[in-house]
């Protein structure tokens, strides 16, 4: 199974043209990881019409997304709308969505709902809540778990990417603490032992679940050195476009080493 590499650009960066700058980097070096590697780039809303043209090797997902299909919702994009950009995947249930706009469990729950029925593919963010401390990661974890899937068959959970994102581990929250590659993987296999209990064993082993939280060039290689990380999803790093793609290659690199 491949690696794979997410982008989350949130309100970043200011101009069109650095946004194609980021994006025709990565494209000229990406044939050197294509073989082990996927890398989506989530651009904001305004981007991502003009990426489209840039976006070749690299995919692109959006930061959000409506539950409703269409109608009287102000600001709102809906998922078919997503669609006419090439976007393919949408990440769901941030931590700053949750904290900052009060996006609730429910409210991704439809979004994943909506997501599907578009044929997009949710990434599912897993850990982020107000004040959660570590040793609140289990309970938190599977009750958001239970939450996002309600309602959910197992052909549709399948289709899901996790990303555990523990709210403690992130640099822009307050007396943040970076998390160990020994942590992350403990919680990816965690979440992967629940969706065990939702699905066949066999299915959940081979389904992607990612790492997210403050994932930079300095600390990458404690995360991919673990084969059962199957990627991540990186905030600020991102923006630098070196520093993203010695994310990129790291993983890359550590897929060949355990081949």
């Amino acid at each position: 199974m491949k690696k794979l590499i997410i982008a989350n650009w949130k309100m970043n960066p200011e101009t069109i043209e650095q946004a194609r700058l980021l994006v025709t980097g990565l494209e000229h070096r990406m044939h050197q990881v294509l073989e082990k590697t996927d890398v989506v780039i989530c651009p904001p809303f305004t981007f991502l019409a003009p990426l489209s043209h840039y976006s070749h090797l690299t995919k692109i997902g959006a930061q959000n997304v409506s539950w409703a299909a269409s109608g009287a919702f102000t600001g709102e994009i809906s998922a078919n709308m997503l669609k006419n950009w090439k976007t393919q995947f949408v990440i769901l249930g941030h931590s700053e969505r949750r904290l900052y706009l009060g996006e609730t469990d429910s409210m991704v729950n439809a979004k994943i709902i909506a997501c599907l029925n578009a044929k997009l593919t949710p990434v599912v963010c897993l850990g982020g809540e107000e004040g959660a401390l570590k040793a609140d990661m289990k309970s938190l974890v599977s009750k958001q778990f239970l939450q996002v899937i309600k309602g959910l068959d197992k052909k549709h959970i399948e289709k899901i990417i996790f990303v555990y994102e523990p709210i403690w581990a992130i640099s822009t929250m307050k007396g943040s603490t970076p998390a160990t590659g020994e942590h992350a993987e403990e919680f990816i296999e965690y979440i992967r032992s629940l969706v065990a209990k939702k699905i066949a064993k066999d299915r959940a082993a081979d389904m992607q679940i990612l790492y997210g939280g403050t994932v930079n060039r300095d600390n990458v290689h404690d995360f991919a050195r673990f084969p059962r990380i199957d990627g991540v999803l990186v905030g600020a790093s991102s923006l630098d476009r070196d520093n993203f793609w010695e994310i990129i290659n790291e993983f890359a690199r550590e897929s060949i080493h355990k081949s």
